[in-house]
């Protein structure tokens, strides 16, 4: 499945690569990414020929903290027209509610889930697994910026989660976040309290809320995504919790096994070879280009063992965990945290 994202998250990228000596255009026509998208906010263009976009930038010009510059500059207008909708809501629940619906107009690549446990919530983000470091870095800088501009400056969340390794540096986490994130985390999100859900929005207008909804219900009824593709997505998020299966996909797309199989097999395709596709574009990315453990990457998978995950593996490439991980570091000229 191609993932598109509006250029409107593009923002600030030609002036920050300017500002730090580097060609944007030049890297923005090696990741794929079209000059043209620079000055149309609307455009649809590929989501991980952006996060290549802002690899790319990082590694040319020195600054690791890249995605988090870039992310200071971003604002709630970025979003277009789910903007209007967020501050017209009545508290930080609600805003927060109608972000997770309609997230995917700006960036269908990413995802978004709110979990209230005792004093505390957690808005996780979900990403596809080729999303870079630098890409994740905006994402949650994005998710503070916007909780910042209807709570006011002040704000900062109880803990930021990300899932790459820290660097030498941090400073610049404490400037975008306002605290130092945990990091070789398992999931990528932010930790708040969960009275800052009750928190009121300054003056709501309930009329014109509906009225964006109204707006943004039609484009969403003419959106292009397959029956097939919504059942990868489902799957793609449900494999940490270790119980993909074709009932529990099924329930959480409102509809039974046998409807399911059904829509599957008139587009081509099954269940099976779903979770199998969607297995491999994770587990590529970790064992190519990261250090976890094959334990920790059967986990992830949703493998009840190391044995049924190190079975599939070599069903599926041909090759052990092993092998796999020592060619591509090989390639790479040393294996990357």
């Amino acid at each position: 499945m191609a993932h598109l994202a509006r250029s409107a998250g593009l923002t600030g990228f030609v002036e920050l690569a300017l500002s730090l000596g580097i060609d944007p255009y030049k890297i923005a026509g090696e990741a794929g990414v079209p000059a043209a998208a620079f000055n149309d906010p609307d455009m649809r263009i590929p989501a991980r020929a952006i996060s290549l976009m802002h690899e790319l930038a990082a590694e040319r010009s020195g600054a690791d903290d890249f995605g988090l510059r870039l992310a200071e500059t971003r604002r709630l207008s970025n979003l277009g027209p789910v903007a209007l909708l967020i501050r017209e809501q009545p508290n930080l629940r609600a805003a927060l509610a109608q972000l997770r619906r309609y997230v995917w107009l700006q960036n269908d690549a990413l995802s978004a889930s709110l979990e209230e446990m005792g004093d505390i919530a957690v808005m996780r983000l979900h990403t596809p697994p080729w999303t870079g470091r630098q890409s994740v870095e905006i994402a949650v800088g994005v998710g503070v910026r916007l909780v910042r501009e209807l709570l006011g400056e002040s704000w900062r969340p109880l803990e930021v989660h990300v899932p790459h390794a820290a660097p030498a540096k941090l400073d610049s986490y404490l400037r975008a976040y306002g605290v130092i994130p945990l990091f070789d985390q398992d999931f990528i999100g932010l930790v708040l309290s969960r009275a800052d859900l009750d928190r009121p929005i300054g003056a709501a207008d309930p009329a014109m809320a509906r009225q964006v909804v109204r707006y943004l219900e039609q484009i969403a009824a003419s959106r292009g995504s397959s029956f097939s593709d919504k059942v990868g997505e489902m799957i793609v998020l449900l494999l940490p919790d270790g119980g993909v299966t074709v009932e529990r996909v099924a329930q959480r797309l409102a509809m039974d096994r046998r409807t399911l199989h059904r829509r599957l097999v008139a587009e081509g395709t099954t269940f099976s070879e779903l979770l199998n596709a969607a297995r491999r574009e994770v587990a590529e990315p970790l064992l190519a280009r990261s250090e976890r453990s094959f334990q920790h990457v059967a986990d992830l998978l949703g493998f009840s063992s190391l044995s049924a995950f190190a079975h599939w593996f070599r069903r599926q490439f041909g090759s052990t965990a092993s092998a796999y991980r020592a060619r591509h570091a090989r390639e790479l000229g040393a294996p990357v945290s």
